[in-house]
């Protein structure tokens, strides 16, 4: 929260001094997973009743002899609140997503923010999502689905994460099925392979395995929030990745479905959205890259990420 503004009682983060492990998502595979190098210290992590995040039976073995204590995501680590401090900070987000409680997940650096997912489910909520594709995997894939198995009925809903990564997608799956999501919430596993509507020299998720996984997955119904945060785009030379997403899944997309992109501060992502805009007319809310998203609405409505006052 942001210290120019007073914060209601009830609202005071509870601060506890923890150890988190912190995983390079990038990788997407729990085998090569790279300890991040940061200083050897102890943070203070707002919990809130932040809900855990639940490992990976192979984690311990992975990151064992890696010296792998390390901070994952503390208040120091977030951006510095604006001039005016009316952005949705990290911090809060956490109160916001322990709504949505459930067993521990292995929270790492790569993951999407708090205050990103937040705006992602403000959308299912306020706009009554139903139909969600998420391209990357990930604990934004369980959340999202803790959120629909809590607003919806068996049945009521349909989300579909695609995930190049194989081990990664196993290890979602198993997560989803402890969970007890059922059929309505599916891992597609779409390897990456040459496609033309990827730039020279990169790859996006095999057509085949992405349209097939979909019609299953769907049904035949088109997509109500499209969230695109794959493939990996981290990589010098791979900042356009995931531009093909809105080519290849336009057809797909309802008359006023919502698109978020997830890394939207960085200049690769920048360029996506500036292609994105000239080739389909959307207008993307970089507002919310505070939050590190951008966020558009089909129709040429106004997306509705949040309540609206003042």
């Amino acid at each position: 929260m942001s210290a120019a503004a007073p914060v209601p009682e009830t609202w005071r983060p509870v601060r506890a001094s923890v150890w988190l492990y912190s995983l390079d998502r990038a990788s997407r595979s729990v085998d090569s997973a790279r300890v991040l190098r940061l200083p050897r210290r102890r943070r203070s992590v707002a919990t809130g009743g932040w809900c855990g995040l639940g490992n990976s039976p192979d984690l311990g073995t992975a990151l064992s002899g890696r010296g792998a204590l390390r901070s994952a995501v503390a208040a120091s680590d977030v951006p510095p609140p604006s001039p005016t401090g009316r952005e949705f900070s990290d911090e809060a987000a956490r109160h916001a997503l322990a709504a949505l409680p459930g067993p521990y997940l292995p929270w790492g650096a790569g993951a999407m923010r708090p205050a990103g997912l937040v705006t992602v489910c403000n959308d299912i909520v306020l706009n009554g999502r139903r139909r969600l594709v998420e391209l990357g995997s990930g604990i934004s894939t369980v959340l999202l689905a803790r959120l629909a198995c809590q607003r919806s009925p068996r049945g009521g809903f349909r989300l579909a994460a695609v995930e190049h990564d194989a081990r990664w997608a196993r290890w979602v799956t198993e997560q989803l099925d402890r969970e007890g999501t059922g059929s309505d919430v599916v891992v597609i596993h779409a390897p990456l392979a040459p496609h033309p509507r990827a730039e020279q020299g990169l790859s996006w998720y095999d057509d085949a395995a992405l349209t097939g996984g979909l019609h299953t997955a769907l049904r035949g119904d088109p997509i109500e929030l499209l969230l695109v945060d794959g493939p990996p785009a981290y990589a010098a030379g791979h900042g356009l990745a995931r531009y093909p997403a809105l080519p290849v899944l336009w057809d797909w997309l309802a008359p006023e479905a919502t698109v978020v992109l997830d890394d939207a501060e960085r200049p690769g992502e920048q360029e996506v959205l500036r292609r994105w805009e000239r080739e389909t007319g959307l207008d993307f809310d970089r507002r919310a890259d505070q939050a590190g998203v951008a966020v558009a609405r089909m129709g040429g409505a106004d997306p509705r990420t949040g309540p609206r006052h003042g």
